[in-house]
């Protein structure tokens, strides 16, 4: 299973912080089927990084299998990639 707590991503832009993602809550049950909808811009790309373990979140937690990614370490993330997620 895969559960984001009050995901938020924040990116550094000439001296201030743009918020790209705003404390998402989202479960996916396993083998679940899911779409990203949005338009352009509201942080569809973003998110999907994250969950990839592609991008960092600015705060909130991202369970993985009911683990904590938060003190995940490169060797983890590659990992839960070369096991977990499916192109």
């Amino acid at each position: 299973m895969l559960e984001l707590k009050n995901i938020k991503k924040e990116y550094p832009a000439g001296g201030e912080k743009v918020e790209a993602l705003k404390g998402v809550d989202l479960q996916f049950r396993k083998s679940e089927f899911v779409s990203i909808l949005g338009p352009s811009g509201c942080g569809k790309t973003t998110l999907l990084n994250i969950i990839g373990g592609l991008d960092q979140y600015t705060s909130g937690d991202l369970i993985i299998n009911g683990k904590s990614t938060k003190d995940f370490k490169d060797r983890d993330w590659d990992a839960y990639r070369n096991h977990s997620v499916i192109c």
